[in-house]
């Protein structure tokens, strides 16, 4: 009765495959194929599915046919998990006792089942938030289903968070679309090698600010210690050519578009740098010496692009230069081909510092945009007009 209780816990789905896997099996034997045939149609199955490698060995154990107790001793020979070989020796065990005889080398032939090639790692990233924060995650397929490492890493405070986890395909499929991915706020796939580049990034980024990485991360670094990224630039670049960009300086001056679009209309300066400018700017508006309109404006702009030179040294310049390529690849994986060259074309232009007379549009909409909210939030018995007079194009 338990058992019957233990087989029902399996997924419909699962246990008709692996009546499917069993059932070619058992062909395989009638047809009184070698050893190596039926191994090999047992390799078929589980090359793509590893996850089902544990039910299976479960449900052949209960055949008591000779063949298919020769098939689970051979078995062991081509498989590296310990607990998979626990689990087989067990089954055995029970099979002897019910009086099925199977061959026994007492010399190692050359394994039958050659192990099965560790599957390469995939990737899945999300969007970059206001704080710099992003969602990496990293998953491998293994006999007991999916490994998956999920983090939270960000360009200015490394890794902040690490969770590993097993899951089945169908659940980490329900886990990514429930609770970590949204419409505006996509969860994307990415090569596996990039992704654990980013967690080893974060992680370097940690150590060098002298704070303690999650536990597990060095479970991971080993796990994934043959995996490279051997291209020296973000994904994005593999997919959209700089020289394409180039070739399109439209693309630059729409860039501040994106300001309208997620996951950019979120994004602000943080408002402790912004509190010097506005004040100097209301000191402007409100400022008794007689300006003309032209003057005024003139003065205004010229404290938008201190503010823009002050709060943007060469180090905060690429750090948003990573974020804009970052999110490029993003809008590029999510069908937005047009908003993830737009964003890619900004990113290049802040490689070198900000035009005195055209300065970045991404970045001088975002200097605006943030002013402005701030503005508008502390003084909300300010008129319209004179909240408009405090943004001045460039």
């Amino acid at each position: 009765m338990a058992k019957n209780k233990k087989e029902d816990k399996l997924d419909p789905e699962l246990r008709n495959r692996i009546d499917n896997i069993i059932n070619s099996i058992e062909t395989a034997c009638n047809d009184e194929l070698g050893a190596k045939e039926i191994l090999g149609v047992v390799i078929s199955y589980l090359e793509d599915e590893q996850f089902l490698a544990i039910p299976l060995i479960e449900a052949l154990a209960k055949n008591t046919k000779p063949e298919i107790a020769q098939f689970l001793y051979d078995i062991m020979d081509g498989i590296q998990d310990k607990s998979l070989i626990k689990l087989i020796k067990r089954s055995l065990y029970k099979l002897r006792q019910k009086g099925v005889k199977w061959e026994e080398k007492s010399q190692k032939d050359e394994p039958i089942l050659k192990p099965l090639e560790s599957a390469e790692p995939e990737g899945y990233l999300g969007d970059i938030d206001n704080s710099g924060s992003r969602i990496v995650i990293v998953t491998k397929n293994t006999p007991r289903g999916f490994l998956v490492a999920f983090s939270v890493v960000n360009d200015l405070e490394g890794l902040q968070r690490l969770d590993l986890s097993q899951f089945s395909k169908k659940g980490f499929k329900e886990f990514l679309e429930s609770s970590v991915s949204s419409v505006d706020f996509p969860i994307v796939e990415a090569p596996g090698a990039y992704c654990i580049s980013l967690l080893k990034e974060a992680a370097a980024l940690s150590k060098s600010l002298s704070d303690p990485l999650p536990q597990g991360y060095s479970d991971v670094e080993n796990e994934y210690k043959g995996i490279v990224w051997d291209y020296s630039r973000p994904v994005i670049y593999k997919h959209i050519s700089e020289d394409e960009i180039k070739e399109k300086p439209h693309f630059l001056k729409e860039s501040g578009e994106l300001h309208k679009i997620a996951p950019f209309f979120a994004w602000s300066i943080d408002p402790k740098e912004l509190e010097q400018y506005i004040a100097s700017i209301e000191e402007a508006h409100d400022s008794r010496i007689v300006l003309t309109p032209a003057q005024k404006d003139a003065r205004i702009n010229s404290i938008y692009k201190s503010a823009l030179e002050a709060i943007f040294p060469d180090e905060k310049r690429l750090i948003w230069k990573r974020r804009l390529e970052e999110t490029a690849y993003i809008l590029f994986k999510a069908g937005k081909d047009r908003e993830a060259r737009l964003a890619l074309s900004a990113a290049i232009d802040l490689r070198n510092p900000f035009s005195p007379i055209e300065p970045n549009p991404f970045i001088w909409n975002l200097l605006l945009k943030s002013i402005y909210s701030e503005v508008e939030e502390d003084s909300d018995e300010m008129d319209e007009e004179k909240k408009s007079s405090l943004i001045i194009a460039p």
